[in-house]
């Protein structure tokens, strides 16, 4: 039998090569709308998760694409400052956000006020609403979606010390002040700050399953599913206030403990 010519042999890392990239899905396109006065770690927490899940797909052969792309909007595109001091860069403004979005989520931050009040956000975040297949908001970016009436009638959580005010303002909306994050149909919201990363951790478990979210989890060393809500973390950082350093031990034991014997004889 005549042996195949160079030009028709072919390895076996181009033959996997071909056969995932027939598999592989389009990237899914991730989109944070952002504001003046935007909290950065709202921002870059769960594009980091996004960005991460993408290389590391690619790295461990999995895909031979990234199976995320990330961007930023903004009022307009062009720098964008942050709460902190530091400017990010919008790569498109709010009339810019048309189709073609997989995930939409809004930052919070000190300057999430005006942009529930910003008629060209509110806008685009009602455009976008039927079109993406998840929408969702990190710590007082909550407010935002409310303002656009996109939690009328539906269950919502934001950062512990903004839920009265925020069951306050909209009373359609159902808040629940202890979850690190609620998902309700399509929507999502999640608590304050670092709960992004929580939820996009989630989102990336859909979309590509337990172990690859997990080992992602491993990478940025979070846990994938926090022990407890966000009332126990906050309980946690106000008993940190003893003055002896042994007493602030003790309690920091404690609040990882609630369900062993706390009596006086047992801890002593």
């Amino acid at each position: 039998m005549a042996r195949p010519s160079s030009n028709t042999r072919r390895s076996h890392a181009e033959r996997v090569n071909d056969r995932r990239a027939r598999v592989d899905n389009p990237p899914r396109r991730i989109v944070i709308a952002a504001f003046p006065d935007v909290q950065v770690l709202d921002v870059t927490g769960p594009l980091e998760v996004f960005g991460r899940t993408a290389r590391w797909l690619v790295e461990q052969g999995h895909r031979t694409e990234l199976a995320y792309t990330i961007e930023l909007a903004g009022p307009q595109p062009g720098p964008l400052p942050t709460s902190s001091g530091l400017k990010l860069v919008a790569d498109l403004g709010y009339r810019d956000v048309r189709t073609g979005i997989d995930t939409l989520l809004v930052a919070g931050g000190r300057g999430s006020q005006a942009a529930s009040c910003d008629k060209a956000l509110l806008a685009c975040l009602r455009r976008a609403a039927p079109r993406v297949r998840r929408l969702g908001s990190v710590c007082t970016g909550t407010f935002v979606l409310a303002a656009a009436g996109l939690l009328d009638g539906r269950h919502a959580t934001t950062h512990w010390a903004w839920c009265d005010t925020l069951s306050k303002q909209h009373t359609k909306v159902a808040i629940d002040p202890d979850p690190i994050f609620v998902r309700d149909g399509h929507i999502y919201t999640s608590a304050g700050v670092t709960t992004g990363m929580d939820l996009a951790l989630a989102m990336v478990e859909e979309d590509h399953g337990h172990q690859v979210a997990l080992e992602v989890a491993r990478q940025l060393v979070l846990f994938l599913r926090r022990p407890g809500g966000q009332s126990q973390f906050s309980a946690q950082l106000s008993v940190q206030s003893a003055d002896r350093e042994p007493l602030r031990d003790l309690q920091r034991w404690m609040a990882d403990h609630l369900a062993d014997d706390l009596s006086v004889d047992a801890v002593s």
